[in-house]
C-alpha cells in the first residue's frame, strides 16, 4: 500500500471515541458499489457470492445508478467527495439522505473541487458542483436505490456480521480503551497514533473531538477516513477474516439437527449471540433459538456482562461433543 493513515489523539479524544451500534446504510451502500465494480479477483471470497446475486439482480436502470454514482466516487479513487456519506446516516437511511439532499452548494463546489484535484470528473458533475438540486436529489434517490434493492436483501447478513465485530471490541474493551485501539483489525496502536495502510500518506488530527469507528461489512481494502478537518471525524474499516467453524462431530447432527449441532459444536470458546451468527453465517434469531434449547438440555450456560450475553458449554455439553 502506497501510504499510511496516521490518526492522532490527545487525551480528551479518548473522552468522546465512539463505537458504531450498527452497519451505517449509506457507507455500506457506497462500499458496496465498490464491490460490484471491481474486478472479481480485488474482491475478498467471503463478499463474491453477494457480488454474484448484486450482478444478477442489476437491470438497465440500475446500472445507470451504478454508473452515477461510479462516477463521483470509483472504487480506485483516493478521494471521493465526504458529502456522500454524510455523518446523519447512523440515525439510519433516511435522515442520511435528507442530510444528503440538503449539502449546500458551496460544500458541493469544494468537494468537487477537491476530487478534480485527483482524477478526471464526468462534464455533469459541473452542474453538481453549482449547486444543481435537481441534480442532488438524482443522486440521493440512486444511493437508496442501490441500498434498497442490491442490500435490503442481505441486511440480516451485513447486520450480523457488524454485531460480531462490534462484541468483539467491546470484549477488548475490558482492558482499556488502548486495549480496543490495539485490537481493531487493519491498525497498529502506539499511544497516541492510530495508524493503518491507506492509498496516501494522510494524518488526521483529533483536535479534542474524539473519533466515530464504524466497521463495514462491504469495505474489504483499507479503512476509510473522512477528509474534511471541519467535519466530526469518522473512520470507516473492513471487517477482520474470520475462521469458519468446525463441521459437527458425525454423531451430533442425527441427535440435534444439522443447525443445532453447528451452533454446538462453534461454542468451544466462549462467545456471544452476535459473533456466532456471524462466524456460521447464520441470522441472529436462528442462532438464539438454537441456544435456548441448548440451554434448557443443559448443554449451554449463558451470562450477562453489562450489554452483552456470553455463551459457553457446560459440562455436559463438553462431554457431548467429545462422544
Amino acid at each position: 500500500m502506497a501510504g499510511t493513515l496516521r490518526i492522532h489523539f490527545s487525551d480528551r479524544d479518548f473522552l468522546h471515541v465512539q463505537f458504531a451500534k450498527s452497519p451505517d446504510p449509506i457507507w455500506e451502500a457506497i462500499l458496496a458499489l465498490h464491490v460490484l465494480t471491481s474486478p472479481e479477483p480485488r474482491v475478498p471470497v467471503r463478499l463474491r457470492p453477494w457480488r454474484r446475486r448484486a450482478r444478477h439482480r442489476t437491470g438497465t436502470d440500475l446500472r445507470r445508478t451504478c454508473r452515477l454514482l461510479a462516477d463521483l466516487a470509483p472504487p480506485d479513487a483516493p478521494y471521493w467527495p465526504d458529502f456522500l456519506t454524510p455523518v446523519e446516516s447512523e440515525d439510519g437511511l433516511a435522515a442520511g439522505l435528507d442530510a444528503l439532499r440538503a449539502t449546500s452548494a458551496a460544500r458541493l463546489a469544494g468537494e468537487l473541487r477537491v476530487a478534480a484535484h485527483h482524477r478526471n470528473l464526468p462534464a455533469w458533475t459541473r452542474r453538481l458542483a453549482a449547486g444543481d438540486r435537481g441534480l442532488l436529489g438524482q443522486v440521493a434517490d440512486a444511493v437508496r436505490d442501490f441500498h434498497t434493492r442490491l442490500i435490503i436483501p442481505d441486511w440480516s447478513d451485513v447486520h450480523s456480521a457488524v454485531a460480531a465485530e462490534r462484541a468483539l471490541r467491546l470484549d477488548a474493551l475490558d482492558g482499556g480503551l488502548g486495549a480496543l485501539l490495539a485490537s481493531l483489525p487493519a491498525f497498529t496502536w502506539r499511544d497516541p497514533v492510530l495508524s493503518a495502510p491507506y492509498p496516501h500518506d494522510h494524518v488526521l488530527r483529533l483536535r479534542g473531538r474524539g473519533l466515530r469507528l464504524i466497521p463495514s461489512y462491504f469495505c474489504h481494502t483499507t479503512p476509510v477516513a473522512i477528509v474534511d478537518p471541519r467535519l466530526p471525524p469518522v473512520v470507516v474499516y473492513p471487517l477482520p477474516h474470520r475462521e469458519s467453524a468446525p463441521p459437527p462431530a458425525p454423531h451430533l447432527a442425527p441427535l440435534l439437527g444439522a443447525n443445532r449441532a453447528r451452533v454446538l459444536t462453534a461454542l468451544e470458546n466462549t462467545t456471544t449471540t452476535g459473533a456466532l451468527a456471524a462466524r456460521l453465517s447464520m441470522p441472529d434469531s436462528s442462532v438464539s433459538g438454537h441456544l435456548k434449547i441448548l440451554r434448557e438440555a443443559g448443554l449451554v450456560e449463558s451470562s450477562r456482562s453489562g450489554q452483552q450475553v456470553h455463551h459457553r458449554l457446560t459440562g455436559r455439553g463438553r462431554a457431548l461433543l467429545g462422544a
